[in-house]
């Protein structure tokens, strides 16, 4: 009866009882949000849920990287290309560039990519001993169409087509918070800009602080790409299989027919370490051995998955398969599927706005702007020159007159 008693008289006890209630509903009863996050896509597409949809990885093990890197004998890595200041510790890691002024180097991949859906994990580490983190200038990932020489962005060739992923870690314009992490689609005759750190040719982008000195010794690169243009790029720095976050997520990427995988990196006046310690990459297909396309093909597939249940029973050997509605569960997996697709859309709208003033900005009408623009200053050419062609008929006239009469005069 003292607790009661206490309970009634206490307003203070009262208030408290109350607020630990309401936590304890809120926590237990909370929704979860009607979407997957662009992490949860990804880790979808990465077969790590199968209760929710079954994805068939096939390893690329020509595009990949594991330790020992070297083949015993040699300094040579299977299927790669080495250029520049790299150096590496067969059993350690790839060391594209040291911490040292002016370094630049590069390792491409002999093979292409031909697998139109894939999904990739990088781990390196990006570091120096410099205690006011002053360095410079990064480490780039590189889906070119051809292999590329040694050249002054992160360690490879301008002028690129394909796409390159910059981690910049030093900021030479006036926009963004360093380290960036800027995507830029190269069409083979657009330059990346270094003063302005290609913030006119970027595709998207995201800061990424702890990409420089992680604790854990390391930083992962999660790649994501479908046939049909699904591209997310997400990076994790701890050790452990959470703490994925998400920097770049579009819908409409389209990568070279055949991708040739490469990784470069650069120094200049300041400097920094750059180590790639693996990598592995993956083909995403269907069960039945058509690749991922889109988010639309993994909605359709986790539909069909959802439909029928295959359950074996031994009757004469024979097998059935009953088909059954989708439940709950997997209604609302779907639902947030096809809510995240809608989200992502208009997360990319918003950047064209933001950038262009015009949510429905895209490439054809980039190249529309600049034919109309090219065409504009024909027309001002052509009529300024009309003007000074008017205006010297009209001075050659003016004078021809002039001297007419003074001539009439003197006769």
């Amino acid at each position: 009866m003292g607790a009661i008693d206490t309970f009634k008289r206490s307003r203070v006890v009262q208030l408290g009882v109350i607020a630990t209630t309401l936590f304890v509903l809120f926590f237990f009863f909370r929704s979860s949000p009607d979407y997957y996050s662009p992490e949860d896509l990804n880790s979808l597409l990465q077969n790590k849920d199968e209760s929710t949809v079954k994805v068939k990885k096939i390893e690329l093990k020509e595009q990949g990287l594991h330790k020992p890197f070297l083949e015993s004998g040699s300094y040579h890595i299977k299927n790669w290309d080495i250029a520049g200041n790299v150096i590496i510790k067969s059993n350690e890691l790839i060391r594209l560039v040291s911490d040292n002024q002016h370094h630049a180097g590069s390792i491409f991949n002999q093979v292409p990519i031909k697998d139109e859906s894939f999904e990739m994990e990088l781990t390196f580490h990006i570091h120096s001993k410099n205690s006011k983190n002053l360095v410079a200038d990064g480490l780039a990932i590189w889906f070119l169409d051809q292999k590329s020489e040694i050249g002054d962005v992160f360690g490879a060739k301008n002028y690129f087509n394909g796409m390159g992923i910059f981690i910049d870690t030093y900021k030479n314009g006036k926009k963004g918070n360093f380290p960036y992490v800027n995507v830029m689609l190269g069409d083979g005759k657009t330059a990346y800009n270094k003063d302005t750190d290609g913030f006119e040719t970027r595709l998207a982008g995201c800061s990424a602080r702890n990409l420089l000195n992680p604790k854990s010794g390391m930083t992962k690169a999660r790649i994501v790409y479908t046939k049909y243009g699904y591209f997310s790029l997400d990076f994790k720095y701890t050790s452990g299989p959470e703490g994925w976050i998400n920097c770049v997520t579009a819908m409409d990427v389209k990568l070279p027919e055949k991708k040739y995988l490469g990784f470069s990196a650069e120094t200049g006046d300041l400097s920094h370490n750059v180590d790639i310690l693996e990598n592995k990459i993956y083909a995403l297909y269907k069960p039945d051995g058509v690749p991922i396309g889109s988010l639309q093909e993994l909605e359709r597939l986790m539909q069909e998955q959802s439909e029928i249940k295959e359950e074996e029973k031994r009757e004469g050997g024979r097998h059935r398969v009953f088909k059954k509605k989708p439940s709950k569960q997997q209604r609302r997996s779907l639902r947030r599927l096809k809510n995240s697709e809608k989200r992502i859309k208009e997360r990319e709208r918003k950047l064209r706005e933001e950038k262009y003033g015009d949510p429905d900005y895209h490439l054809g009408l980039w190249i529309l702007d600049w034919i109309l623009h090219f065409l504009k200053m024909i027309v001002y050419i052509v009529a300024i020159s009309a003007l000074l062609w008017l205006g010297r008929i009209f001075y050659r006239t003016y004078t021809s007159k002039r001297k007419s009469k003074v001539t009439g005069l003197l006769d």
